[in-house]
């Protein structure tokens, strides 16, 4: 993908979508304005230190990114902007709905300098309706969208998911929808405006429970923990997912009480009655605090991973809840070589890195660079685009672009 060029006004929405792109290849510009890209005062920091470039999650969403430090709000900052115009392929950009357009730089103008061009907009709730001016977190996108709600089990008040999944899961979409729009565009000639609503991406997310609500008139709701031997219980080091029940079927639930009857469980063969294959049964409380009573104990003297093994090797559904430490440890993940390491001269510091969750065997993902310091590459930039040494000092002195050092 090295002959696609993308530049990116993005911050904590939108900076997955450019990473997709650099990490595959592409020449992306991350372009901030001179108060800096809101991530790189994002916690947690690399020793807990806070500074401008030691956030741990600006780190990871531009890594492989080239930086540049541009006032877009001046009159000499949008004609640097005009001159990229030229040569981008894709623009994404994550401001308020029509931000861009108010400064004269909007997808017209710029479709009109580069008829190519693939602009592609993550807003919070798109580019018209009744909502479009509103400017909600990602929380509130997640419970506009549905997200929260579906998160809660039984009557309990909705949960959300750790970090900014509504966030992430824009960035996704908006990268896949500049690919397809960027497809069109080669085959044509024609570029487009990509607008992607981070409440749509949510509600997406949501897998049938539209359709529950659409031909059943059931609001859906997760239903771990409603039923005994279904969800999150607690072990010697932490937490597994049992799934020991699945309708009127003992196919799971059989070799389950089984394994425990081996271990000598008190109270086990108790669970093989009969009433214990209907789920009626298995939803009262009684029927709860009494699969409690027996499974706790057990569980609490074993570690997850005994659990996890040995359920798998009973045919069982145990699973560890994995924290991260778990994950980075993982032998599944250690084996294909998922976490990469990059070195971070300007922390003097290895810091290791998720890796790609796919493998192709003609694209190539890589993580060659880490992300760009503020101001990094802005002269580089300025004079791939034939600015003199005089302009280029000129924009620095002026305070329009930002850099390392002068020309």
């Amino acid at each position: 993908m090295s002959d696609i060029n993308v530049l990116e006004f993005s911050g904590e929405v939108g900076g997955y979508a450019g990473k997709l792109f650099a990490d595959l290849g592409a020449n992306v510009i991350h372009v901030e304005l001179p108060g800096g890209d809101p991530d790189r005062y994002s916690r947690p920091f690399y020793s807990n230190v806070p500074n401008k470039e030691g956030s741990l999650r600006y780190l990871y969403l531009n890594t492989n990114k080239r930086g540049l430090v541009l006032d877009i709000t001046t009159e000499k900052g949008r004609e640097v902007l005009l001159r990229l115009i030229d040569n981008t392929d894709v623009l994404l950009e994550d401001f308020p709905p029509g931000y861009m357009d108010k400064l004269g730089v909007g997808y017209g103008r710029l479709s009109r300098i580069n008829p190519k061009l693939v602009y592609t907009a993550i807003t919070p709730f798109g580019k018209d309706g009744p909502y479009k001016d509103r400017l909600p977190s990602d929380m509130v996108c997640s419970a506009m969208g549905g997200f929260l709600y579906l998160a809660g089990i039984g009557d309990d008040k909705p949960s959300r998911a750790y970090g900014d999944q509504a966030y992430m899961m824009a960035s996704q979409y908006a990268a896949m929808g500049s690919m397809i729009a960027l497809y069109h565009a080669e085959e044509t000639g024609e570029g487009q405006f990509v607008d992607v609503s981070i409440q749509a991406c949510v509600t997406t997310a949501l897998e049938n429970a539209a359709q529950y609500y659409d031909l059943e008139k059931i609001i859906r709701r997760s239903s771990g923990g409603l039923e005994a031997g279904y969800g999150t219980y607690p072990c010697k080091d932490g937490y597994v997912y049992i799934m020991a029940a699945m309708g009127k079927n003992r196919y799971l639930w059989d070799p389950f009480v089984h394994w425990l009857i081996d271990e000598k469980v008190e109270g086990a063969e108790l669970l093989l009655r009969d009433e214990w294959a209907e789920p009626a049964h298995r939803k009262k409380e009684e029927s709860k605090e009494m699969f409690n009573k027996i499974f706790l104990p057990f569980a609490l003297n074993r570690n997850k991973m005994y659990l996890y093994e040995e359920s798998q090797r009973r045919k069982c559904c145990v699973f560890p809840v994995s924290n991260p430490k778990d994950i980075y440890e993982n032998p599944q993940l250690q084996y294909r070589q998922f976490f990469k390491t990059l070195r971070h001269d300007s922390l003097n510091a290895e810091i290791h890195y998720p890796g790609a969750p796919y493998e192709t065997e003609k694209l190539k993902w890589q993580l060659n660079r880490p992300a760009p310091a503020f101001g990094q590459d802005t002269i580089e930039i300025l004079k791939e685009l034939s600015y003199s040494a005089e302009e280029i000092n000129s924009l620095l002195e002026g305070g329009v672009a930002i850099g390392k050092e002068t020309a």
